[in-house]
């Protein structure tokens, strides 16, 4: 038996040579979890909350769909696209059910997004077909999957294998499950967030007894570094749970940050692949460590971030400071990517995204209007999160100098600094204009260490 994690993000559109691939390992059993492409999924999000015009996301998706469709043959095309008109018309009857309610409900919602996901999975089924497998396509929750979710703070998101006996009924010849379309405790229609789809892989891995998730990639693996941004960007062999765990929530997003930490948990490797050979190991995520010494192994840039430092001499000393700024910030629904607090304790350093910097500024405004804690709200716009990833940092002496003098030797200043309670990661905060500069020069004198 094989598990594969397909997300579409990661691999695009033209998956011929995939397809032949798995459908090659058809008779030994295979399970795809099968994610569609975030950008298709947000158009449906956006055309219901009338952010983008409904037609033109209707045309998009079907352009998206029909992409998908190509190289089947003629008799299976036609099928498939007299399927996905009656998707698309459905998803156009609960858009228009919405605005006529005034919005759309939130189970409408997750009706609209299943709709195209197990489109995108029945497709995918049908090229394996084609192949000689003998493929089907379920949802999650037909295999046994239930979401649990908790609408109040941290909201948490989560997906468990409640009925594993549907997993294992199901799991015959080729498997192909639609890694987001899923069912709530009660049983109502919900979508699981991106990613998530990884996460399913994993726990059908466990319940199953198979040892090792793969995730097919385009470009193969994970790198030293954004090969679009550094041409000598190396495939990383090996990386420990941390590392991966380290790189997937600072946007590596080859996998899910909870599917890692399960992983780990339940002792299952994680085999990163190319789509060209989708069974063949680029890196290998697992309890291995690396037998060279590596400070660190791979360095990430955020862009499009904000920064901003609450300041007030009434701060020093105050019990619940920090905690009452994140809080406000939190309530309008902004995640913190960064946070670094002084030693005095007279200012705090948050980072956020920078379409999120307006709503955070107006959670403080309101939050502390009639209190003298807060002064002043320095902002920097502009700004790229950097981070140097690597279990050789743990305790290992000199690793900040070595990235800040190469930083410095860029001629690039670091405008924050903060380091993982793990030890792994060291992070920092840099103008746009700098971000590549610092990537670079971390990656050639830190991680290349030439």
């Amino acid at each position: 038996m094989r598990i594969v994690s397909l997300n579409l993000e990661n691999t695009g559109l033209e998956l011929k040579d995939l397809y032949r691939k798995l459908a090659e390992e058809a008779s030994q059993g295979l399970i795809l979890v099968v994610e569609p492409r975030e950008e298709a999924m947000k158009l449906i999000t956006d055309a219901v909350a009338s952010h983008v015009n409904e037609d033109e996301a209707m045309e998009k998706l079907a352009g998206e769909l029909n992409s998908l469709s190509k190289g089947l043959p003629e008799e299976l095309r036609r099928t498939v696209e007299t399927e996905v008109v009656k998707a698309l018309n459905r998803i156009t009857e609960y858009m228009n059910a919405g605005k006529k309610a005034g919005e759309a409900t939130p189970k409408g919602l997750a009706v609209m997004l299943n709709l195209f996901g197990n489109t995108v999975s029945m497709i995918v089924s049908s090229h394996l077909k084609t192949l000689g497998a003998d493929a089907r396509w379920v949802s999650t929750g037909q295999a046994g999957f239930t979401l649990l979710e908790d609408y109040e703070p941290p909201w948490s998101h989560y997906v468990n294998l409640i009925k594993p006996e549907e997993l294992r009924k199901a799991a015959t010849g080729v498997l192909v499950v639609s890694g987001r379309t899923g069912v709530d405790n009660e049983g109502n229609e919900a979508t699981l967030r991106k990613g998530m789809g990884s996460v399913v892989s994993i726990l059908a891995a466990n319940e199953l007894g198979v040892k090792e998730v793969y995730v097919p990639k385009a470009n193969g693996g994970v790198y030293t570094a954004d090969p679009w941004i550094v041409e000598d960007a190396k495939v990383i062999p090996s990386l420990s749970y941390s590392e991966a765990l380290e790189l997937s929530r600072l946007g590596e997003w080859f996998v899910n940050p909870q599917a890692v930490e399960l992983a780990e948990e339940l002792g299952v490797r994680i085999v990163v692949s190319n789509t060209q050979e989708p069974f063949k190991q680029s890196t290998v995520i697992g309890f291995e460590k690396a037998v060279e010494k590596q400070i660190a192994k791979a360095v990430v840039m955020i862009p499009d971030m904000s920064i901003f430092t609450v300041e007030g001499a009434a701060m020093a000393g105050t019990p619940g400071v920090a905690s009452a700024i994140l809080g406000e910030v939190a309530k309008r629904g902004v995640s913190v990517s960064m946070i670094s607090q002084e030693a005095s304790e007279i200012g705090i350093t948050l980072v956020v995204k920078e379409r999120e910097l307006d709503r955070a500024l107006k959670g403080l405004r309101e939050g502390f209007s009639r209190e003298r804690l807060v002064k002043r709200i320095r902002i920097q716009r502009g700004v790229a999160v950097i981070s140097a990833v690597g279990e050789g940092m743990r305790g290992t002496r000199g690793v900040a100098a070595r990235i800040f003098s190469a930083v410095a030797e860029a001629g690039v200043n670091v405008l924050a600094i903060a380091q993982g309670s793990s030890e792994t990661s060291i992070s920092f905060v840099v103008l746009m204009e700098d971000a590549m500069k610092a990537v670079k020069a971390i990656h050639s004198k830190v991680i290349l260490g030439v």
